[in-house]
């Protein structure tokens, strides 16, 4: 399937400029256009031991399978291979209809502008960190079931008062106020970004730097990304901005139906509650039929302080799809979380999760 919006900067379409506009009164050298899309995940979950009061189920969410998203792209097409482009991308829960976030962002996904060209593009604003793009490229799932599979929640981002979790809550994948650079040559493809934290009298409280690098060849892909971070960790009074280093490297690759993707995360925060996270996977995705496809995978995670272990998460997931259109899908997974250490329900106890989602996802 295909990422409609997040990852693609590039309408092909172009259309004469609106009326009233102030270019109309000159010679028509450029074309802009704007395009519509989005996305919309209707389903059911169930999940045992989620609370120590027991289970829960549910049909109201951002998305069981894949995010729920509303955008708008446009392109100015400036002429010698230069363009002018703006990308706004907000969510929305398919039970009430509400926006994805208490902050009420309209645009919370996306809101950037920017410049492309031979040299690659430049965008300004709120958008997804160089982290999550690197990860993307060898994730088994690539972002689906972001809610539940850890990953999504463990890249850096989310600078602007959160710190993100590293379990996963599919909060911490964007950085706001920031500048990126992505560059794509040959094979090669080059990212750097910087994030202000805006914060008075420190240029440093609050911001984040990052890098990345990934090659592919169509067959087989590997890359990764190096991000430092200075996130707010305090909880209460003052605020303490630490300096906080992710690392995160993998690869897949692909041979006829099948992919294998697997990866690693390494975040390390200086001393604070818990100063270090680890993630690590390994999956696959294997197309049955050209509407039936299978994806599996295997992620631990682990916290750490002081170099000792305070808990940790061992996550399989089984996902299923059946193509009814190019563009309309029927899903369902199975899944089974195991919980150790201060995020399992009963001290000394691991706790057992068994979840099971099925439901319909539509692009457009």
């Amino acid at each position: 399937m295909t990422i409609y919006g997040t990852f693609d900067r590039d309408p092909r379409s172009l259309t004469a400029e609106p009326e009233g506009s102030q270019f109309r009164k000159a010679p028509a050298i450029s074309q802009s256009s704007i395009s519509i899309y989005g996305t919309i995940d209707g389903g059911i979950r169930h999940l045992t031991n989620a609370t120590p009061a027991g289970s829960t189920t549910k049909i109201g969410s951002n998305g069981e399978y894949y995010n729920n998203r509303l955008g708008f792209k446009g392109v100015e097409d400036l002429g010698g291979g230069m363009n002018a482009h703006f990308h706004l991308e907000g969510g929305f829960n398919t039970g009430t209809g509400a926006s994805d976030n208490k902050e009420g962002r309209a645009f919370n996904r996306i809101s950037s502008v920017g410049i492309a060209g031979p040299f690659g593009s430049i965008d300004f604003g709120r958008q997804p960190s160089v982290a999550c793009k690197a990860v993307y490229a060898y994730e088994p799932f690539q972002y689906r079931y972001v809610h539940i599979i850890p990953l999504a929640g463990a890249v850096a981002g989310n600078n602007d008062g959160n710190v993100s979790r590293p379990f996963g809550t599919a909060d911490g994948p964007r950085f706001s106020n920031a500048i990126q650079y992505l560059g794509k040559f040959g094979g090669f493809t080059a990212s750097a970004e910087y994030a202000m934290g805006e914060v008075a009298s420190n240029i440093n409280s609050g911001s984040a730097k990052a890098l990345g690098l990934g090659y592919t060849d169509g067959t087989f892909t590997v890359g990764g990304a190096y991000t430092r971070q200075n996130p707010n960790v305090a909880t209460t009074g003052a605020a303490d901005y630490r300096e906080q280093d992710q690392v995160t490297f993998g690869g897949a690759y692909k041979i006829g139906d099948i992919r294998i993707a697997g990866g690693y995360i390494n975040t390390t925060t200086e001393p604070a509650a818990t100063s270090q996270a680890k993630n690590i996977w390994l999956g696959a995705r294997y197309d049955v039929t050209s509407i039936i496809s299978l994806t599996t995978g295997y992620y631990r995670t682990t916290l750490e302080t002081s170099n000792r272990e305070i808990a940790r998460r061992n996550f399989f997931i089984l996902g299923a799809t059946y193509a009814l259109s190019s563009r309309t899908s029927l899903y369902a997974d199975i899944d089974q979380a195991v919980l150790h250490g201060v995020v399992a329900l009963r001290p000394g106890e691991p706790t057992r999760q068994i979840g099971t989602s099925i439901g319909i996802n539509h692009m457009f």
